[in-house]
């Protein structure tokens, strides 16, 4: 997932909690910074446009059923946040445009300081996915809790997802 990144950075995310949503074709696709701190890394991974796991078998409703597996082979782009609040250490997000959806437009740049709810970048087009991935030891719960339902409302922009330890 973290292609692209020091072997150091990715291992330091080893054990951590991740957090993944799926962002409907019909939904917002602007990303917003999920804290406050520094822009360590901000990069494009080229990647496949179209792939499932054949195990899956079809899928009706499209790449679904994969959104795991494509998050290490679609086009992503890949932003490393050091957080202001050092209890968070860093924040790796990482949004995958799954099927046509590989324009993953970054705005904001290494070295830039961001504020929790600050735009970081957008998809151009359609359903893509997207992760956080937190450091060990950082997260205590997430929120929602399962189980999951595809019916549900969908989370509103600046929803609280996790709640973190100290």
């Amino acid at each position: 997932m973290l292609a692209g990144s020091a072997v150091e950075t990715a291992q330091s995310f080893a054990g951590g909690k991740l957090y993944q949503g799926y962002l409907s074709a019909f939904n917002y696709h602007r990303w917003h910074a999920p804290v406050s701190g520094q822009i360590r890394e901000a990069y494009n991974v080229d990647g496949t446009y179209f792939s499932e796991i054949e195990g899956e078998g079809a899928d009706a409703r499209g790449l679904n059923d994969s959104q795991g597996y494509t998050t290490a082979v679609a086009a992503r782009a890949v932003i490393v946040i050091d957080c202001d609040e050092s209890a968070l250490g860093a924040v790796a997000c990482i949004f995958v445009g799954m099927a046509e959806v590989s324009s993953c437009r970054i705005v904001a740049l290494p070295g830039q300081r961001v504020e929790k709810g600050d735009a970081i970048g957008f998809f151009q087009y359609g359903g893509s996915t997207y992760c956080l991935v937190l450091q060990p030891g950082v997260i205590r719960a997430f929120d929602p809790q399962p189980p999951y339902r595809d019916d549900g409302p969908p989370l509103k922009v600046n929803s609280c997802l996790a709640i973190a330890n100290g």
